[in-house]
C-alpha cells in the first residue's frame, strides 16, 4: 500500500473551462488542513479525506483501518454503503449511450416480469427517487433469505414487486433502495449481462480502479460501531460490527473503493470520459449551484461521500470506518472551504442511515 503524506500535489484531471473561485495551492492546503484539525475537535473521526481543485490534489488519513494500529492507505478499500449507487447511475448513463436504453423508457420494458401496478415508472423515475418502490433502507430479516441466494440483480425483482408502491409514479420523492435494485436488474436485461460484471468492467477496469470491488478482501478498512444491542447502551470504544453476509452488495448499494480509485472516478465525472455531456447532464440533473454529483451513504461502521463539482474541476471524497454522521460532518465542513468559503464545522447530532 501507498501510505499517505499530507501533501498537495498534482493529479492528472481531465480539464474544465469554467475556472473555480474557489482558493488553490498553498492557500487552499493550508485552509483545508486547519478545517480537518477544527472539525476533529467538534467529533471523533476515522478514515480519509481527500478533495482536488483543479490540478490539485489534497489527502490526510486519520484514525485507523482496524482496531489496532493498522494505517489508512490511499488505497485502502472502504465500505460507500449508497454511495455505490452512483455507479449504477453511470451504468444506466454508459448504456443510454450506447443506445440500449432511454430515460423514459418504462421499466417493464425492460423487466416484463413486473406487474402492471409498475406500469408508469420510468427509468428516470427510479434514479430521482420519484418511482414510489418501496424504500427498503433498513434490512428486514425476512428479506434475507431471497437476498442470500441471489446471484443477479434480476434474483431480487420479484421480492421488490412484492412490496407495494408508496405513492403514485412522479408524484413524489421518497429515497428508494428498492428501486436502486430494480435498475440493476435493467442493467442487467439491457447489457445482457451480470450487473457485477458489468460495473467491474465498463468503470472499475476502464479506469484501472485496482482498490475498486463488491466483496472486502484482507486490506479493506473494518467498520467499527459503538451501536449496541437492543436496550443496551453505546460500547464505549468503537467495536467491528457484526456482518450479515446474506445482504451483499448490490446496485443500491455498498461496494467497496479507496480514496484513489474515486479520485480517478470523480476525474472522469467531471470530463467526458464515462458519459457524453448529454447523457450525463440527463443522470445527474442540477439540483444545486454549484451542479454537483454524487452522494452519501452511511450504514453501521461506515460513511462514505463523493461529491464532484463539474463545472468547478472539484471534487470531495471523505471515506470513514466509524458510524454515521462522522463522515458527513467531516465533508459538510470541507466543502464550504473547497468552494471558497468558511469551514462550516459540524456540531454532533443523530442522522438518518440512508
Amino acid at each position: 500500500m501507498r501510505h499517505l503524506a499530507f501533501t498537495l500535489c498534482t493529479l492528472a484531471m481531465a480539464s474544465v473551462s469554467i475556472a473555480s473561485e474557489a482558493m488553490t495551492g498553498e492557500a487552499l492546503e493550508s485552509a483545508l488542513d486547519a478545517c480537518v484539525a477544527e472539525q476533529l475537535q467538534q467529533a471523533p473521526f476515522s478514515g480519509i479525506v481527500a478533495a482536488g481543485n483543479g490540478k490539485q490534489r489534497f489527502e490526510k488519513a486519520i484514525g485507523f483501518a482496524d482496531q489496532g494500529n493498522a494505517a489508512i492507505a490511499q488505497d485502502t478499500p472502504f465500505r460507500l454503503a449508497s454511495v455505490g449507487k452512483v455507479y449504477t447511475q453511470v451504468a444506466i448513463g454508459l448504456l443510454v449511450d450506447a443506445g440500449k436504453l432511454q430515460l423514459d423508457d418504462s421499466v417493464r420494458q425492460h423487466l416484463p416480469e413486473l406487474p402492471s401496478a409498475f406500469d408508469a415508472i420510468t427509468i428516470a423515475h427510479l434514479l430521482a427517487h420519484r418511482s414510489g418502490v418501496a424504500p427498503m433502507t433498513r434490512p428486514d430479516l425476512a428479506d434475507a433469505p431471497t437476498m442470500a441466494g441471489a446471484k443477479a440483480a434480476r434474483d431480487v425483482v420479484a421480492l421488490v414487486a412484492a412490496k407495494p408502491l408508496s405513492f403514485a409514479p412522479g408524484s413524489q420523492e421518497q429515497y428508494s433502495n428498492g428501486g436502486y435494485l430494480l435498475l440493476g436488474a435493467v442493467i442487467e436485461s439491457a447489457a445482457g449481462e451480470n450487473y457485477r460484471n458489468y460495473v467491474e468492467k465498463q468503470i472499475f477496469k476502464a479506469l484501472g480502479m485496482r482498490s475498486s470491488s463488491f466483496e472486502p478482501g484482507a486490506d479493506a478498512a473494518v467498520p467499527l460501531t459503538r451501536m449496541a444491542g437492543p436496550g443496551q447502551p453505546p460500547a464505549e470504544r468503537p467495536q467491528p460490527r457484526i456482518e450479515f453476509p446474506e445482504f451483499k452488495a448490490s446496485s443500491a448499494g455498498d461496494a467497496l473503493s479507496s480514496a484513489s480509485d474515486l479520485q480517478v472516478f470523480g476525474s472522469a465525472l467531471i470530463g467526458n470520459q464515462l458519459l457524453t455531456a448529454k447523457t450525463k447532464a440527463a443522470v445527474f440533473p442540477r439540483r444545486s449551484q454549484p451542479w454537483r454529483i454524487g452522494q452519501a451513504g452511511g450504514s453501521v461502521g461506515s460513511n462514505a461521500v463523493l461529491w464532484v463539482y463539474p463545472e468547478r474541476n472539484s471534487w470531495l471524497i471523505v471515506l470513514s470506518n466509524f458510524d454515521p454522521p462522522t463522515g458527513e460532518m467531516m465533508a459538510q465542513a470541507l466543502n464550504g472551504v473547497l468552494l471558497g468559503e468558511a469551514c462550516k464545522l459540524q456540531a454532533p447530532r443523530r442522522m438518518p442511515m440512508p
